[in-house]
């Protein structure tokens, strides 16, 4: 499993190099830009396979094998560098004091010449995995990796410069994002360049250096990897992670207003629109935004239907519910909300009753947007989920409606006593007056 992981770094490359290349076919503005880095892609990545440590004990099948992939992985990786610097060119980025092309292509060409010949004059030889030199050689050895060390730095810098000031100036958003994370990238290739200087000490020292990758080289070349296809891709993915965002977002709201959403349908049961598909199961990002917006809907339809189950004393009711349930003054109101909406829900379950003080029952919001709407709305149902809240106003609520039924039952019964009263009275007058006729 740990050889295969060794091989990461060349996936990491192989993948920018194949995201540019489909770029490249679908069509660019700057088409030799992505042709350039579409070959920085492809070169790292054989390079990064070609140093892979098991890749070097390939040695058993001949024993030139290791030094010809070294020099062949090195000098991949030189070309795979040259790149990026005509990458900033052909885009066209500020670049004071930086090198021609004429320039840059000369220095590319020495470099890997140069880098060759020292290697190739050093007589190295393989064993376990290692280079190894002596004398003079270990010298042409350490002057091959200073050479080779110098170019990375050169290339790294050269375009790591222009893109760093032309991300400061850019506004949030993808591009902004990727450039920032391509500025990422190429500050941790730094750092791997300068590690190319252990192999210089090592060679100098013990004379003796790894044929491949040694694991702080392979950590610091995928991070930069990594970090560089996430910068050169971030048109895309930002594009899935605000997506994926907007889905988490719109479910979470909407399974958020299940509570406030089953109440009112209980009431009205009419407002609910069939969707087509299971509620409780979200699947597009359109669907759950519909689904969502549908939700609101509903809700809204069971506001208006309730506004005819307010109590009349709404106000105190929804002053009982705050000193019983105590919360921050952000959430007073939709406190305040789901107090007189679960006394209105009670009184539809006793009974039709009079509509009471609509400016503090149910204020709805007017004039704003459905997710300003939806916000609110959770608000509401957090509230309306309080632990004990519903009791205490069904409490409050049947307290309310026995006094007004006690009231209304004692006026009934002296109506009727004064009604017994005055007709015995009247059926009295009339038998006088039917005597006195006789």
């Amino acid at each position: 499993m740990s050889d295969l992981l060794a091989y990461l770094p060349a996936v990491a490359a192989l993948w920018l190099g194949c995201y540019e290349l489909r770029l490249l076919r679908g069509g660019s503005d700057s088409p030799f830009a992505v042709r350039h880095l579409c070959r920085f892609g492809f070169c790292m990545a054989a390079a990064m396979a070609l140093l892979a440590a098991p890749t070097m004990y390939l040695e058993r099948l001949w024993p030139w094998l290791p030094q010809s992939t070294h020099l062949l992985g090195r000098e991949m990786e030189m070309a795979g560098l040259a790149f990026l610097p005509l990458t900033v060119i052909e885009i066209g980025l500020p670049r004071s004091r930086l090198p021609t092309v004429r320039l840059h292509i000369g220095v590319t060409l020495s470099a890997v010449v140069l880098c060759a010949a020292l290697f190739l004059c050093s007589g190295v030889r393989t064993r376990h995995g290692s280079l190894l030199a002596e004398g003079t050689g270990a010298v042409l050895l350490a002057s091959s990796d200073a050479v080779f060390t110098g170019y990375s730095l050169w290339c790294l810098a050269v375009f790591l410069v222009p893109v760093h000031r032309f991300a400061r100036g850019r506004g949030p958003g993808a591009l902004r994002t990727g450039l920032r994370l391509i500025t990422a990238s190429v500050t941790v290739g730094l750092v791997w360049a300068l590690w190319g200087v252990s192999s210089i000490v090592t060679v100098a020292v013990d004379n003796r250096q790894s044929a491949g990758l040694d694991p702080v080289g392979r950590t610091l070349g995928l991070c930069c990897l990594v970090l560089g296809v996430l910068g050169g891709t971030a048109g895309a993915w930002i594009r899935v992670a605000t997506a994926v965002r907007r889905w988490v977002r719109t479910y979470r709201t909407y399974r958020a207003l299940e509570p406030l959403w089953s109440a009112l349908r209980a009431v009205s049961p009419g407002a609910a629109l069939e969707l087509g598909w299971p509620s409780a199961r979200l699947f597009s990002l359109r669907r759950s935004e519909f689904a969502l917006y549908r939700r609101v809907i509903e809700i809204r339809d069971g506001y208006l239907e309730l506004r005819a189950f307010v109590p009349p004393d709404a106000r105190a009711l929804a002053d009982s519910a705050l000193a019983r349930f105590p919360v921050p003054p952000a959430g007073r109101a939709a406190m305040a909300e789901a107090a007189v909406i679960a006394a209105a829900l009670e009184s539809a379950r006793i009974g039709p009753g009079v509509c009471g003080d609509r400016g503090v029952a149910l204020a709805y919001p007017v004039d704003c947007s459905v997710a300003e709407e939806a916000a609110w709305l959770v608000q509401v149902a957090e509230a309306f989920s309080v632990a004990g809240l519903v009791e205490h106003m069904r409490h409050r609520v049947g307290c309310s409606a026995g006094d007004r039924s006690a009231i209304t039952d004692g006026a009934l019964g002296r109506d009727e006593r004064r009604s017994g009263q005055g007709g015995g009275r009247r059926r009295k007058g009339r038998a006088d007056e039917q005597g006195r006729f006789r």
